[in-house]
């Protein structure tokens, strides 16, 4: 296990599609309508031009037409809607201008909030993000590489109390984010537009970002999840000096495939003292350290 160029991995294999080194993931898919609201001022934008100004007490609502994305703003739930216009390319949304840091040196929350039922209602996002149709709307969000390791860390071990198996955690998730990542921007480059907004899925599918600890933020990332993460930043387990392919999962999903780490053994390890390094070097022999 090493360090990584991440940046270089990421930015090195797209057309220019990501935002400096974050990794574009799909939040929301196939939505007959979202409705957002906002934490600061945000612009919106569509084929390089800025198209409307948000404030703090505005609410937008995207819905899928013939011919792409309608976007309508209002200032309450009551209000009627004035309609922004239709977009056949994508949308983005931004935050208008950068928010300060908080004692902890982390961004505030600076983006939007949605009604997302099947994640048990509104959750925050930190974006950007990245709106387009097909079969629906879908929303793609830009989050920097280790806020989304911790994010999928909390919702994989959120409540584990050993250091050592978060970190071991910490790097798995980053491993298979950034080898997926690659893949898809390879495949991307050979044509398959599949992967042209986004190159990760936020559930089970790749891996769990979106999920009920995120709900209204009642649950949010506590500071051994953190510590974790950031005690083992951009370190990822490599196989012949490339991104070694890793997949863990529970153990009540037996039987688990051959190859695939098991997480309720990790954590055991963990409370036998064991080191994330001898942990990971337990399940992957094979892989640098």
């Amino acid at each position: 296990m090493r360090k990584y160029l991440v940046s270089l991995l990421i930015l090195g294999l797209g057309p220019g599609l990501l935002y400096g080194s974050g990794l574009n993931v799909l939040i929301l898919r196939r939505a007959p309508e979202v409705h957002f609201s906002f934490w600061q001022p945000y612009t919106v934008f569509s084929e390089g031009k800025a198209r409307a100004s948000l404030t703090v007490q505005d609410r937008l609502t995207a819905k899928t037409v013939a011919g792409g994305v309608a976007l309508f703003v209002s200032k309450s739930a009551n209000e009627h809607p004035q309609k922004l216009g239709v977009f056949s390319a994508a949308v983005e949304i931004k935050p208008a201008a950068a928010q300060p840091a908080t004692a902890e040196n982390r961004p505030l929350p600076q983006f939007v909030t949605f009604h997302q039922p099947t994640y048990g209602g509104d959750i925050t996002y930190s974006g950007p993000l990245t709106l387009f149709a097909k079969n629906g709307v879908n929303v793609v969000e830009s989050v920097a590489l280790e806020e989304y390791v911790t994010q999928v860390v909390n919702c994989e071990l959120g409540g584990e109390k050993t250091l050592a198996a978060l970190k071991a955690q910490s790097v798995l998730v980053r491993t298979f984010a950034l080898y997926i990542t690659q893949l898809r921007l390879l495949a991307l480059e050979k044509g398959n537009q599949n992967w042209a907004y986004f190159q990760l899925f936020a559930t089970p599918v790749d891996q769990a970002y979106n999920c009920r600890k995120r709900a209204n933020d009642r649950e949010p990332p506590n500071a051994l999840v953190r510590q974790a993460v950031k005690e083992t930043a951009d370190e990822v387990l490599l196989k012949n000096n490339k991104l070694a392919r890793v997949q863990y999962n529970t153990c009540a999903a037996q039987p688990l495939p051959k190859g695939v780490i098991c997480q309720e053994t990790m954590m055991e390890m963990a409370r036998q003292g064991k080191s994330y390094q001898e942990i990971l070097s337990f399940f992957r022999p094979e892989s640098c350290f």
